[in-house]
């Protein structure tokens, strides 16, 4: 009876160091794939049920810039222990102001940029505007959307028009 429980028992145990380490099998994946981008310097995912995870991912490019990335994990078998996984750029205070930069970057050879303010819309969008003064002194406001793009990588098209009149 007593060699029925210490097996029991390392059995429980196993089980326990088997789950955690799914998570950081999957962690170390994510990180792994992550560093062609930069220093990923933090990866953290907590399981949301058996069959998924969430959480999110701090990466610092080689040009400096540090961001943040939400990344979800189904498991691919109902039994199994793969995960397909996907960070994407999250839509934080960080990202809208790098936005706001590459829009008045861009806009600034075509006129005059005054003010560029873009807010979030939900994971995936963005909203905002871009007020311009051209040579002549006529100063107009575009609206600015931004989206995230299908691929892998989840960055971000933007484009600022005149609003519909």
């Amino acid at each position: 009876m007593k060699a029925h429980m210490i097996a029991l028992g390392a059995a429980l145990f196993i089980g326990g160091c088997t789950m955690a380490s799914e998570e950081d099998q999957l962690e170390n994946s994510i990180r792994e794939n992550l560093s062609s981008r930069g220093e990923v310097k933090q990866v953290e995912l907590t399981k949301s049920d058996n069959d998924n995870m969430t959480g999110f991912a701090v990466v610092r490019t080689t040009a400096g810039v540090e961001g943040r990335m939400n990344c979800t994990a189904r498991r691919t078998e109902a039994a199994g222990t793969n995960f397909s996984w996907r960070c994407v750029p999250a839509i934080d205070e960080a990202m809208l102001t790098q936005m706001e930069a590459t829009i008045r970057q861009n806009l600034s050879d075509q006129a005059e940029v005054l003010d560029v303010q873009m807010t979030r819309q939900d994971d995936d969008r963005m909203t905002g505007y871009a007020q311009l003064r051209d040579a002549s002194g006529n100063e107009g406001r575009l609206t600015c959307t931004g989206a995230r793009d299908s691929t892998e990588a989840g960055n971000f098209d933007w484009e600022c028009v005149p609003p519909a009149q």
